[in-house]
């Protein structure tokens, strides 16, 4: 069942593949009813981890009553335009988001969810904290209203709202008059760019 925050709204859950054991990986979705795997790795990223290979990961949620969604394209978080890039290699989230195919993906989402579909976001990062699949897409829907929770490794979960006021919390950067930099909405980490467009 969702939270209690998430009670009575439209809600997705995300969740991390990492390199934990299928079967627990397929406990901690039906722990939390979903009924929708939708995946948002990368292309790239699809035989990342062997056991979660996509035909692999497909078959097995299927075969446990979930459906399988690939959104891998409308949703990745890296892109194939080298203009959705910085000039040191992070992918520029605004940009992404204004992609015509990221809108579909979206629409695919809050159409699921509408349907009252249990949803997970699924990638490959183990924590939610750095991930597209919360920093990007988790992101637009909060800004649709709909609500956001995070299933960790171990089974349980956090909450969006956690981890705003955990970030919240963190010591901040000043600059030398005082000021502190407002954060540009971009990965975590830096990926190597496709090839060059043109910008710096």
């Amino acid at each position: 069942m969702p939270p209690d925050a998430l009670a009575g709204s439209l809600a997705v859950f995300t969740i991390g593949y990492a390199d934990m054991p299928v079967q627990r990986f397929l406990n901690n979705l039906r722990a939390y009813g979903i009924t929708v795997l939708a995946d948002v790795r990368p292309p790239a990223f699809l035989s990342h981890v062997p056991q979660f290979a996509q035909e692999s990961i497909a078959t097995q949620t299927r075969s446990h009553g979930l459906d399988y969604l690939y959104l891998g394209r409308e949703l990745c978080g890296l892109p194939g335009d080298p203009d959705c890039y910085d000039r040191h290699g992070h992918v520029l989230y605004d940009r992404v988001a204004a992609q015509p195919e990221f809108d579909l993906g979206i629409e695919r989402v809050v159409h699921e969810l509408r349907q009252g579909r249990q949803l997970a976001l699924a990638c490959v990062e183990e924590h939610p904290r750095e991930c597209h699949r919360r920093r990007l897409v988790g992101r637009v829907l909060r800004e649709k209203g709909i609500g956001l929770a995070h299933i960790l490794p171990e089974g349980g979960i956090i909450s969006e709202a956690e981890l705003l006021d955990e970030e919240a919390a963190q010591p901040r950067q000043l600059t030398l008059f005082g000021d502190e930099p407002a954060p540009r909405w971009r990965s975590a980490r830096a990926f190597p760019k496709p090839p060059c467009s043109g910008r710096t």
